[in-house]
């Protein structure tokens, strides 16, 4: 039974990769932008490459199955402080039950900050009105993950997101599923994950106007190719955007302290000419760990637009 479903796990996996070379028809269409946000530190830190790292409570918004022998139960929260005045943060529980099963839970939310609100004039000016309005966002989501064979771990979310901007709203249902093979060689592991795949529940107005979900499905491997030294590199491609590449790493001074960085692709869309455009897509940050609290801090770049910060505390019990 389990070889049977593990080849059937395996199949779902590679079809799911088939959209990363799809060609992208559909730039700029997609709502409920805030799915793409990274919320935690680590894996900010890593360029958001983080598909095929086994036993890691941080992925849990990237790859279900990762929560899966995580080495602790937790409690994890993150502040983030984003572009344009934006801000959000989340809070995430982790329940390692044991090498066979894990269960998780998140809530996450975004708020936009003040917006100056504007009109257009006969002869296409904007116009101040002196007013303001703001958008916010706020997501719910449980995850299991469960063990499949010495080979493989598989993991599921169930997600609910809340919109709203100005005086409307929208919301949807989503799930996330991955697996994680685990390969002959112990220090490579593969990823493969498939996210916000659903429907809309409700809608910005009466006439039940459609957003596209921005479903994404990616593709990691992770290499320990010491005791000190991991990487990952990941694949992934959203509805509306194209093919990201994503690079991080992480290296362990010690016991307690870390060192990680990463790199996204997708750098030149921050590219507008200026003089930090260079530094776009890449990020940096630290881990420290004492008895059993996590400090994660992670700064990410978006070249000329500016940089975000990102800071995790998680207990560990």
């Amino acid at each position: 039974m389990f070889a049977k479903l593990k080849i059937l796990l395996i199949a779902l996996g590679l079809i799911s990769l088939l959209p990363l070379f799809a060609q992208n028809e559909n730039a700029g269409t997609t709502g409920f932008d805030s799915l793409k946000l990274i919320y935690n530190a680590r894996t900010m830190a890593m360029g958001g490459a983080v598909n095929g790292i086994p036993r890691n409570a941080d992925a849990l918004d990237f790859n279900p199955a990762a929560i899966l022998a995580a080495p602790n139960s937790s409690v994890a929260t993150t502040f983030m402080d984003h572009l344009v005045g934006s801000a959000g943060g989340s809070v995430n529980y982790v329940y390692s039950r044991n090498q066979y099963i894990a269960w998780g839970a998140g809530l996450r939310y975004w708020n936009s900050g003040s917006i100056d609100r504007t009109e257009i004039s006969p002869t296409g000016e904007l116009i101040e009105t002196g007013e303001t309005f703001g958008a916010n966002s706020m997501m719910a989501s449980v995850s299991t993950a469960r063990f499949v064979s010495p080979a493989l771990d598989f993991g599921a979310s169930l997600k609910f997101i809340y919109d709203s901007i100005d005086d409307v709203s929208a919301s949807a249902l989503m799930v996330d599923v991955g697996i994680i093979h685990h390969t002959v060689n112990e220090r490579i592991k593969v990823g493969l994950s498939a996210r916000n795949i659903g429907f809309q529940s409700s809608y910005y107005t009466s006439a039940k106007q459609s957003e596209k979900l921005p479903s994404t499905f990616g593709a990691g491997i992770s290499v320990k190719m010491n005791e000190k030294l991991l990487g990952d590199i990941d694949l992934s491609k959203a509805t509306g955007e194209n093919i990201v590449a994503r690079l991080g790493v992480e290296y362990a001074i010690n016991p307690a302290l870390c060192l990680r960085g990463g790199f996204r692709s997708n750098a030149g869309d921050y590219n507008l000419g200026g003089f930090w455009s260079f530094t776009g897509g890449s990020s940096l940050g630290l881990g420290w760990k004492i008895k059993q609290m996590n400090l994660d801090y992670a700064v990410a770049s978006y070249g000329d637009l500016g940089i975000t910060n990102q800071l995790t505390l998680r207990y560990n019990y």
